[in-house]
């Protein structure tokens, strides 16, 4: 036999075994493409760092806490600005990736703009915008609705405030964090209507703007401070404990404040003096999507996410309990909860 043409019929052999073997080993779950060893290809898309001990590290560790559980493979990527998510989305859509988690407000315009059918551009991959307030029907909006939460931490602070003067650093005015500042208002006159209230927004990377602003406050005599300031958080802790550590022959007021988004009632500066956190549970939020795509029942809008739902909740430090945070005060919270979840209580949206 010409041995071009043996060669030949031996590559052809080759190609179909191959194409064969690849077929076999490539089908993906329900409603969603597989990685590695039949995983789900799930992307995180951040802002910051996921290693800023707030928010963006939250993300990150929820989807690696999910991974072993759901057999996913992850990818995540950090520092992931509004003007580069398209692209970013984009590639993860080229690579087979059934589902991205783009977390933050910052990335409601390019899920818009991926996620419309009617435009030429649209991709592939599920969306799903985490801390988004859009009821758009292409991609999914998780809103993590921590009013109800920072209520409960309202009840807290005016409690233990001794001189009616509360404070709130935020590192933006975004509707998320703008409904934790009128949730923490509305619980803290729910015990003294007459409180007053600071306000602050210094960003949400410079621990050092977050500090000036927190010393600012104390200098005025607030003496519970509410933040939400992801990395910035550090500044108000250390101007908290530089507070509280100057000696009593000194005029100054012991100054409590609480931690948000996740559990940082032990965070490594002032332990004992952070009341309570406003907690999301986002392994949970992240958990019902990555079920969705699964089983072929994703869809786009809000998906609230509140006390009602397990996802947005407060988490008293059990170092203050009994101590700074009294029986009583421990009962009000608990009841809140209760009357917020039901819809007892409403907390007002402007």
């Amino acid at each position: 036999m010409n041995m071009r043409l043996l060669w030949s019929l031996v590559m052809v052999l080759v190609v179909g075994v191959v194409a064969s073997c690849g077929d076999s080993g490539s089908t993906p779950p329900a409603g969603g493409a597989s990685g590695g060893g039949g995983k789900m290809k799930v992307g995180l898309l951040v802002v910051g760092s996921t290693s800023d001990g707030g928010w963006n590290q939250q993300a990150k560790d929820a989807l690696d806490k999910l991974a072993a559980s759901e057999n996913l493979d992850v990818r995540v990527r950090q520092q992931v600005g509004k003007d580069g998510a398209a692209d970013a989305i984009r590639q993860f859509d080229s690579q087979g990736y059934a589902l991205v988690i783009a977390h933050g407000y910052e990335y409601l315009e390019a899920a818009k703009e991926l996620s419309d059918p009617s435009k030429g551009n649209a991709v592939k991959v599920k969306i799903a915008v985490s801390g988004g307030d859009v009821d758009n029907p292409n991609f999914q909006s998780l809103e993590y609705d921590l009013s109800g939460a920072s209520y409960q931490l309202g009840i807290v602070a005016a409690k233990v405030s001794k001189s009616g003067k509360l404070g709130f650093i935020g590192g933006a005015k975004f509707p998320t964090v703008l409904a934790m500042q009128r949730g923490f208002q509305a619980g803290a006159k729910s015990v003294n209507p007459s409180v007053t209230f600071a306000e602050a927004w210094p960003g949400w990377d410079d621990p050092s703007k977050a500090k000036r602003e927190a010393e600012a406050f104390i200098s005025q005599g607030v003496d519970v401070i509410m933040q939400d300031v992801d990395a910035a958080s550090r500044g108000v802790f250390e101007a908290v404990k530089e507070n509280n550590a100057k000696p009593f022959t000194a005029p100054r007021t012991v100054v409590y404040t609480f931690g948000a988004n996740s559990d940082q009632n032990a965070n490594p500066v002032c332990p004992d003096y952070t009341l309570a956190s406003a907690v999301i549970k986002m392994d949970l939020a992240f958990g019902g999507a990555v079920k969705q795509v699964k089983d072929g029942s994703f869809k786009g809008g809000i998906v609230k996410e509140g006390i009602a739902s397990g996802v947005s909740v407060a988490v008293l430090n059990p170092k203050l309990t009994g101590k700074v945070i009294d029986a009583e005060t421990q009962k009000q919270v608990d009841e809140a909860a209760k009357k917020l979840a039901s819809g007892d209580i409403t907390i007002p949206r402007e």
